[in-house]
């Protein structure tokens, strides 16, 4: 799902493009001389990417009733707390550009739910910025390809200025 209107072309050329997903948040901008993307941030969050298991120091609770047992699931999987955590961290730094007025516009394009989760953690300064959103995973790719990808979902960059 995408949210706002397709932009007309220039429309996102100093917009800051968020390319994210639960592990890895690449920050981008549009270079001022040739409209290709700049990565200015790339923020790699290591425990979103490890088990349940590894980030939790204890065993969950368990309960005995005689001969039978059972175990307690933690109120929150670990997982999705490093998601949220990490979702708070880009947002805080989103949050501050945005207050310092160094961000025009903004663009996210986050997997799906890291998109809702980083939206709700969204200041207002920097909710007021957001210009579009779309939940697509493009951390992987690098220059030309991710270029063409951000392209096809957000429109072209102006040719001149």
């Amino acid at each position: 799902m995408t949210t706002r209107a397709k932009p007309t072309q220039g429309q996102w050329d100093l917009d800051w493009v968020v390319v994210a997903n639960a592990a890895r948040a690449r920050i981008f901008q549009r270079d001022d001389e040739n409209q290709a993307l700049r990565e200015i941030a790339d923020h790699v969050h290591t425990p979103s990417r490890q088990k349940a298991t590894e980030l939790t120091d204890d065993r969950p609770g368990r309960a005995l009733k005689g001969n039978a047992s059972t175990a307690f699931a933690p109120h929150t999987d670990p997982r999705e707390r490093e998601h949220k955590r990490f979702a708070h961290e880009v947002a805080q730094t989103l949050e501050e550009a945005a207050l310092a007025n160094r961000i025009p516009g903004l663009v996210l394009l986050a997997s799906n739910p890291f998109l809702g989760e980083l939206k709700a953690e969204l200041g207002d300064a920097a909710r007021r910025l957001l210009k579009h959103s779309t939940p697509i995973d493009l951390t992987m790719f690098q220059h030309a390809e991710l270029e063409q990808r951000v392209t096809r979902v957000i429109g072209s960059p102006a040719v001149e200025r």
